[in-house]
C-alpha cells in the first residue's frame, strides 16, 4: 500500500501532540507510516495532515528560502558568489547544474504533497465539518498556486513575452500516481497562459474558502488566509498586465482594515507576525532549512555571508532612509542586508507594503497621465522610511519609474529581483561580474534540469541550453 509521509512538526505551528495513554501509544503506528486511509480517518488526523502541508512548503531547496535567493541573485542588487555555482550567472549556467535541478524537483515535491492531500481528503468526505473541509482544500490549493507561481517565473519567460502568453511554461501536474514510470506521467510543458489560469483557479477557490485573518498572529501569518490568497492574486494579475483586477484584489486586502504599515521597515523582519505581515513560510531554531539553505545563513554578515549587497542598490536610497540605516550594514568594506540574521528567520512571501505598491503600479498603468492616488500610495511607502522625502512625478512614465524604483528598494532580497525586471520588459543591468542581460535573452530563464529531460521524453528544453 502506498504510504503518505505526514510530518507533523510541533515546532512549526506550536502543536502539542498528545495521547490518551502511554500504553495506547505503544500499539499505534508511527505517524510517518500511516496509510492514507488511516491518516484521513479522523478530524484530528486530517488537521495534522493539513499542518504537514506547511512542512512540504518549507522544502529547503525551494520555498524554505532558496527560491527567494535565486530570484534575487539573478537580479541586479546582489554580488556574485560561487557558493550557488553558476546560478547567479546567465550564459554559463548548464542544464546539468545541481542547484537548478534540486530547486526544480523541490518545487514539484511540494506540489505532489498538495495534490496528494487534495486527493485523499476528496476520498474521505464528511470526516470533518464542511467549513473545515473547505479550509483545508483552500490551504492545499494556495500552496500549490504559490509554488507554481515561482516555478513558472523561474523556468519560463514572463507572461507578456508573447501575445496571449502562448509560449512554453512548465508541466502542470495536478494529480499523483501509483505508477511513476507509466508513459502517461510524461507530462509536457503547458503554456504560460495555462499555468497562470491554474494559479488563478486555485487562488480563487482558496479565497472563497479560507478564513479571514484575525490580526497579526502566528496562525494567520504562517497559514494561508483569505487575505493571503487576495494579495497573491493581486500580484498575479499585475504580472499578467490585468491592472483592473490587480487594483480590485489589492483593494480587498486594503479595505479589510486588518493591515497597516509598521512604524519601521525593520519591524517585519524582527517580529514576523506584525501588522503588515500577510503570509510567510515559518521556521524556528529546530525546524529550518539548515546551515546551507536558510536565508539568514546566506545573507547575514555574521553567519555564512555568501550574499553581498551591491553599492548600486545602496545608492538608490538617501543617507537618512531607514531602509539604509536600519536594514543595510557594512563589514570588511562590503554591504549586507539585515533583513535576515539567523537560521530561524521566516521566508517573507507577502507583505502589506507590496500590496500598496501593486495598487500604485496598476493605477499608474491604467491612467493616461499622473494618477494622483498612485502617487500618494508610493509616497506612503517612501514616507514610512524617509518622512521628509517626497516623490514627484510630472508624467506617467516618470511615475511608473518611481514606483518600480520604490519596489526595488522596499522589496529587495524578498524574491522579486529578476521577476520585476522581466515582467516590465527591462534588461537585467550589468552588475558585479555579470554582463547586461537583454530582455528576451534565452538565459534569463533557468534550464529544465538534464535529469528531468532524460526521464520525460515529452519535455522541451528552453532555448539556448
Amino acid at each position: 500500500m502506498k504510504k503518505i509521509n505526514l510530518i507533523y512538526k510541533a515546532m512549526l505551528l506550536g502543536i502539542t501532540l498528545s495521547a490518551t495513554s502511554c500504553g495506547k501509544q505503544l500499539f499505534e503506528d508511527p505517524y510517518a507510516y500511516l496509510s492514507p486511509e488511516q491518516a484521513f480517518s479522523t478530524p484530528d488526523r486530517i488537521s495534522k495532515s493539513a499542518t504537514g502541508l506547511y512542512d512540504a512548503l518549507q522544502n529547503r531547496e525551494f520555498l524554505g528560502g532558496r527560491t527567494l535567493i535565486y530570484a534575487d541573485i539573478r537580479g541586479a542588487d546582489c554580488g556574485v558568489n560561487t557558493f550557488f555555482g553558476n546560478m547567479p550567472q546567465f550564459s554559463t549556467l548548464l542544464s546539468t547544474d545541481l542547484t537548478t535541478g534540486a530547486a526544480y524537483q523541490g518545487g514539484y515535491r511540494t506540489i505532489n504533497e498538495a495534490n496528494l492531500f487534495i486527493e485523499n481528503l476528496t476520498a474521505k468526505p464528511g470526516v470533518v465539518t464542511p467549513a473545515q473541509e473547505a479550509q483545508y482544500f483552500g490551504e492545499a490549493k494556495f500552496i500549490r498556486a504559490l509554488t507554481y507561481f515561482y516555478l513558472v517565473n523561474l523556468w519560463a519567460q514572463p507572461y507578456n513575452f508573447t501575445s496571449g502568453a502562448t509560449h512554453l511554461g512548465i508541466p502542470l501536474v495536478l494529480k499523483t500516481t501509483k505508477t511513476p514510470f507509466a508513459e502517461d506521467n510524461n507530462i509536457p510543458r503547458a503554456t504560460v497562459k495555462d499555468v497562470y489560469n491554474q494559479i488563478e483557479s486555485d487562488l480563487l477557490a482558496a479565497e472563497s474558502s479560507l478564513p479571514a485573518s484575525d490580526g497579526p498572529e502566528f496562525s494567520t501569518v504562517a497559514r494561508a488566509t483569505k487575505a493571503a490568497a487576495q494579495a497573491l492574486l493581486a500580484r498575479v494579475y499585475l504580472y499578467e498586465g490585468n491592472y483592473a483586477k490587480a487594483v480590485e484584489y489589492a483593494n480587498k486586502v486594503i479595505t479589510s482594515n486588518r493591515y497597516v504599515l509598521n512604524a519601521s521597515p525593520l519591524e517585519a523582519f524582527r517580529n514576523t507576525t506584525t501588522s503588515e505581515s500577510i503570509f510567510s513560510v515559518a521556521h524556528n531554531g529546530g525546524d529550518n532549512p539548515n546551515t546551507n539553505n536558510a536565508l539568514g545563513q546566506h545573507y547575514s554578515p555574521s553567519l555564512r555571508a555568501d550574499i553581498q549587497v551591491l553599492p548600486t542598490y545602496v545608492s538608490l536610497m538617501s543617507a537618512t532612509d531607514k531602509r539604509k540605516t536600519e536594514l543595510v550594514t557594512q563589514k570588511s568594506g562590503a554591504f549586507y542586508t539585515l533583513k535576515y540574521t539567523s537560521v530561524s528567520d521566516w521566508a517573507p512571501i507577502l507583505r502589506y507594503s507590496e500590496v500598496i505598491l501593486t495598487k500604485a503600479e496598476a493605477l499608474a498603468n491604467q491612467s493616461t497621465g499622473v494618477d494622483a492616488q498612485a502617487l500618494a500610495l508610493v509616497n506612503d511607502i517612501r514616507h514610512r522610511s524617509a518622512p521628509a522625502e517626497n516623490i514627484i512625478a510630472t508624467s506617467k512614465s516618470a511615475l511608473l519609474e518611481a514606483i518600480l524604483k520604490e519596489r526595488r528598494i522596499e522589496l529587495a532580497f524578498e524574491g522579486h529581483g529578476i521577476f520585476d525586471f522581466l515582467r516590465t520588459k527591462r534588461s537585467i543591468p550589468a552588475h558585479s561580474t555579470v554582463a547586461e542581460q537583454a530582455y528576451g535573452s534565452n538565459f534569463v530563464v533557468l534550464p529544465i534540469p538534464f535529469d528531468d529531460m532524460q526521464k520525460n521524453a515529452n519535455l522541451v528544453q528552453n532555448p539556448g541550453y
